[in-house]
């Protein structure tokens, strides 16, 4: 993994500072130096986006608003632990449904492993609702609602049959509606629970759900559709898997082979595009203010002049926190303004990580792999231990509800010892929280969880992120979204490759990243 990495970083060291600069020395750029093509944001789609070009001849540039490449796909390890990879972001994949990203990893030379933990629960999962514990294979008959006879059965018949009973495919066949003729992805999954369901049911489904992005006003019910009869055997076990390597390794591998693909191409690192306007002669003009990143945290440089780029042809390759931001008339139409603002919700998931000398909750009497708990905790992995030590990660929290306590508690406090990257440190209140919390879920006492050696903590809120994932919001059809937004203006050679409006429902997958990556291309 070191090596991996050495070789990477170098390459992308020399290349982004010995390369081939478009900007004089008053911050300008000549028209005849014009990138053939810009690439805004280094995350997994820019990153995929110059690997899949970077044999095409042009002369194409990556610009980076941080130092750091990867976007949402983010590893660190912690003190003393760096056989395990905390993953801040992305995590697993399914190589069986996931073939693009199955198989770049590949052609990488990564290695992919398994993922050990899987998705969601198994039997002997621990949930902690309503104040009562119980094994996931003990909800039917331990839940603590007031359920229907007929609604006590495992959690994934009940989600099958919520939907099974009370939908219907539309006369032509193209949609699903519930069985008052509204389209699914018109109403949101609690319009529809409210229709067909008992408030206990409704409320118990929301409870249990590994993760909650499904449920809210504002959410489409079309995001929650199961994808498999549980009464039907599956053929074999369903198979995830991770990247040994840690999955940053992806974007940092693949923009190695960009930059050393051609002379043609360079990387810039803290570049925050402003403004993109187009010449006279068909050409864009790309203004950018430079930013600092200080241990983690990167700010705009005040005071700063701005510097200007040229591409004939622009990939934004940034989330929509960011392109909300970005001065361009393309993204003014009334349409794709309406799509930008309104289509999607965003999923502000958060993560935290303790580090310990041993891995102490293992011994617990109720001790499992996985959590699930109304808590702000809401899931907790035991997440590894080292092969070469007995030291220990626990993945505390995996949350994807309102993480505003987790922001607040930032404000007070010292911070703990991490990585030395202020942008996912801990406060000593945070750690206190996440014990108290996690002692609540486990039925033990506060001093039965010892302090973290080290503790590490992110919250998908800030720009240019803002946000893990998305999930549609109810009125919106997905592939007219889609196809829209990859090409906003129809007068204009600029892109959008962002799995941020991916038609597929996977905005929570680097795979549909990838996919409207390959989109994008077919315009190239």
């Amino acid at each position: 993994m070191v090596r991996f990495y050495s070789i990477v970083f170098v390459a992308i060291l020399i290349t982004s500072v010995m390369g081939f600069y478009v900007f004089d020395e008053n911050g300008n750029s000549g028209m005849s130096r014009c990138d053939d093509i810009a690439i805004i944001g280094a995350g997994v789609t820019g990153s995929y986006a110059a690997w899949r070009l970077r044999q095409s001849g042009l002369k194409i540039s990556m610009y980076e608003y941080s130092n750091r490449i990867g976007g949402r796909c983010f590893t660190v390890q912690l003190p003393g632990i760096s056989d395990v990879n905390v993953e801040m972001g992305a995590m697993r994949f399914l190589p069986d449904d996931h073939l693009l990203v199955n198989k770049t990893v590949s052609d990488l030379g990564l290695n992919i492993v398994d993922f050990e933990l899987g998705v969601g629960p198994s039997e002997d999962s621990l949930y902690y609702l309503r104040g009562r514990h119980m094994k996931y294979n003990e909800l039917p008959t331990h839940a603590p609602y007031n359920l229907p006879l007929e609604n006590r059965v495992d959690l994934k018949t009940l989600n099958w049959n919520v939907f099974k009973n009370f939908t219907v495919s539309s006369q032509n066949r193209d949609v699903l509606q519930s069985l008052d003729g509204v389209d699914l992805y018109m109403q949101s999954r609690d319009m529809y629970m409210a229709k067909y369901l008992d408030i206990e049911t409704a409320h118990y489904i929301r409870d249990s759900d590994s993760f909650i992005q499904g449920h809210g006003p504002d959410v489409a019910a079309a995001n929650s559709l199961p994808t498999s009869d549980p009464s039907v055997p599956s053929p074999s076990p369903r198979v995830v898997k991770t990247v040994q390597e840690g999955f940053q390794a992806i974007p940092m591998g693949l923009v190695g082979q960009f930059l050393q693909a051609s002379d043609k191409h360079s990387l810039y690192y803290n570049r925050h595009l402003k403004c993109l306007k187009r010449h006279a002669n068909g050409n864009y003009l790309l203004t950018f203010q430079p930013t600092t990143t200080v241990a983690g945290i990167t700010t705009d440089i005040k005071g700063r002049r701005a510097v200007t780029a040229c591409a004939k042809k622009v990939i934004l390759a940034i989330p929509r926190l960011a392109l909300e931001h970005l001065d361009w008339e393309g993204l003014r139409q009334e349409t794709v303004q309406d799509y930008l603002k309104h289509s999607l919700k965003e999923i502000n998931a958060g993560k935290i990580f303790f580090g310990y000398d041993q891995p102490w909750w293992r011994q617990l009497p109720k001790a499992t792999k996985y959590a699930v708990s109304m808590t702000p905790l809401s899931q907790t992995y035991d997440f590894g231990v080292s092969k070469t030590t007995s030291k220990g990660v626990l993945n505390t929290a995996y949350t994807d509800g309102d993480n505003r306590i987790w922001r607040e508690a930032l404000r007070f406090g010292d911070l703990v010892p991490g990585v030395g990257d202020n942008s996912i440190a801990m406060t000593n209140l945070s750690v206190y929280l996440a014990r108290k919390f996690y002692a609540e879920v486990f039925n033990i006492q506060l001093t039965d969880v010892p302090q973290p050696k080290s503790a590490v903590m992110i919250v998908w809120d800030q720009y240019p992120i803002g946000a893990a994932w998305y999930a549609w919001a109810p009125g919106y059809k997905w592939d007219e979204v889609e196809s829209r937004m990859i090409k906003p203006s129809a007068s204009d050679d600029v892109y959008i490759a962002s799995n941020v409006f991916s038609s597929n429902g996977r905005t929570g997958w680097i795979q549909g990243g990838m996919e409207i990556v390959e989109k994008v291309l077919n315009y190239f």
